[in-house]
């Protein structure tokens, strides 16, 4: 996980009383900071799966009944968004999502040194 997640995620799991798993893969961070955020707005934890709390605690606007991001590309924009740094929106359509990837990911490339190999 970042250091941005872990920070986050560790003062998320102090305030819910939980432990914190230091050892957590980015995506798994971000489940787990989800989980978290919704158990303070009413979620009723862990005896209801974080996927159907999530979508139901969620407010679905209009942008996205209309072609919001899928869960996959809110997942990469949000890692993208605390690795650069940047604003995480989750009420992108899909073509702003798309756009706003492609610009953390020429803002993360022009970061790297150009002796850097790309991957």
């Amino acid at each position: 996980m970042t250091d941005s997640q872990a920070s986050f995620l560790k003062r998320l799991s102090t305030d819910a009383g939980e432990e914190f798993d230091a050892t957590l893969s980015k995506a798994a961070a971000s489940r787990r900071i989800d989980e978290l955020l919704n158990r303070g707005k009413g979620g009723s934890g862990a005896s209801t799966p974080t996927r159907r709390t999530r979508k139901a605690a969620q407010p679905r606007t209009a942008k996205a009944k209309e072609g919001g991001m899928s869960e996959a590309q809110s997942g990469y924009l949000k890692e993208l968004a605390d690795e650069e740094g940047g604003d995480f929106d989750p009420d992108l359509t899909k073509e702003e999502g798309a756009r706003r990837i492609g610009e953390l990911l020429i803002k993360q490339m022009a970061r790297r040194s150009p002796t850097e190999p790309p991957f």
